[in-house]
């Protein structure tokens, strides 16, 4: 039982975020995407303006669709270890600590994210 729970818990996380950086990363290639207080990457620099949001968002991209495509094969392997691995509590370390993980790289590209777009909105009005 605390393997299925740990690996639904890690997929479901997993997918939402993958989610929203899909849905973000739709929005700015839509040209959709307008500086606001709730959603998208959002610092002093990035909403300094309409021009400096744009800008930091577009130059984030790639690295919001990276990550949910990394996201989703994160939850793949979380369900192929789940596969294999013994039914019993002793794969719950196993199943745990590659979903925690998972989880450092995903904050690792998610903070790569945020300095970049956070660098290029500064550079705007420099």
């Amino acid at each position: 039982m605390g393997a299925a729970f740990s690996t639904a818990m890690f997929s479901i996380a997993f997918l939402v975020v993958a989610g929203l950086l899909k849905m973000l990363a739709s929005q700015i290639e839509a040209g959709q995407s307008r500086r606001n207080p709730t959603f998208g990457i959002r610092s002093k620099a990035t909403m300094a303006s309409d021009e400096a949001w744009i800008a930091a968002h577009e130059a984030s991209v790639n690295i919001l669709k990276g990550t949910a495509v990394l996201l989703l094969s994160c939850t793949a392997v979380l369900w192929v270890l789940f596969a294999i691995l013994p039914k019993d509590d002793d794969s719950v370390p196993v199943i745990f600590f590659s979903g925690l993980g998972f989880t450092a790289v995903l904050v690792t590209f998610l903070m790569r994210m945020y300095f970049k777009a956070d660098a290029v909105a500064a550079s705007i009005h420099g």
